[in-house]
C-alpha cells in the first residue's frame, strides 16, 4: 500500500502541506481498553452537544477500495462514507475524531449534515469518559463465520452485540453462534411480503 505523492510546486519544489485541523477542547486522545488510541473527554459535554468534526481527504469509493483491499483482512482504516460518491480518509488530514472508539452501547453519534460529518453526544458524557459510537459496518449477504470474527467487538457493554458489523435482526441468532465457535449454516434471507392495501368504500 504505496503513500499519496504529493503534488510538488513548480518553482519551489516543495510538497503541498496538509493543514493541521484545530484540536477540540473537549476531549483528548489516549489509550484505550478498547482498541488502541481512543478519545476521552476532558470537559463535561451536553447531550446534544457537537463534539467534532471528522474530517479527512476527500476521495472516491474506488480510491478506497484501491488503498485498502478487503481481501487481505481486517485492516486498520479511518475511513467514513460520506455519500454514495464520497468517502473521507482520515488517515491524511484526518481530526482526533477518528480516534473515537466503537461501542454497542455508544453515547456519542454521527450526523452528516450539508456534506460535513459531525460527532454528538447522544447524553450528557463527564471528564474522563470513552467517546464511543456505533460503527454499524455494512452487513454484506456473502458474510460468514470468519469475518464475523474477523470483526470482533471489545467494547465490553452489557449490551455488545459481539461484532462490529451491523447485524440483521433475522440472522443475529446465527451470529451468536458463530461467536461462540459453532459455524452452524446460515438461514435463507427472509423474503418480505408486499403491504396489504385495505379496500375503501364510496
Amino acid at each position: 500500500m504505496s503513500p499519496v505523492k504529493k503534488k510538488a510546486v513548480a518553482k519551489k519544489g516543495a510538497a503541498k502541506k496538509i493543514v493541521k485541523p484545530v484540536k477540540s477542547p473537549l476531549y483528548e486522545v489516549r489509550r484505550s481498553k478498547i482498541q488502541g488510541r481512543g478519545a476521552f473527554a476532558i470537559a463535561t459535554i451536553r447531550k446534544g452537544q457537537r463534539v467534532d468534526e471528522y474530517l479527512g481527504q476527500r476521495i472516491t469509493h474506488e480510491e478506497a477500495d484501491r488503498r485498502y483491499d478487503d481481501a487481505e483482512g481486517r485492516h486498520h482504516t479511518f475511513l467514513f462514507v460520506l455519500d454514495d460518491d464520497t468517502v473521507l480518509d482520515a488517515r491524511y488530514g484526518g481530526s482526533d475524531a477518528r480516534f473515537i472508539n466503537h461501542s454497542c452501547d455508544p453515547n456519542c453519534e454521527t450526523v452528516i449534515e450539508r456534506g460535513h460529518i459531525y460527532i454528538k453526544a447522544i447524553k450528557a458524557i463527564q471528564p474522563e469518559t470513552e467517546l464511543t459510537y456505533d460503527y454499524r459496518y455494512e452487513w454484506q449477504d456473502d458474510h460468514g463465520p470468519e469475518d464475523v470474527r474477523t470483526y470482533l467487538c471489545r467494547c465490553g457493554s452489557k449490551k455488545c452485540r459481539g461484532t462490529i458489523l451491523r447485524v440483521p435482526v433475522y440472522l443475529r441468532p446465527t451470529v451468536k453462534a458463530w461467536l461462540a465457535g459453532d459455524d452452524v449454516k446460515k438461514p435463507r434471507k427472509p423474503v418480505r411480503k408486499p403491504a396489504r392495501t385495505r379496500k375503501t368504500t364510496a
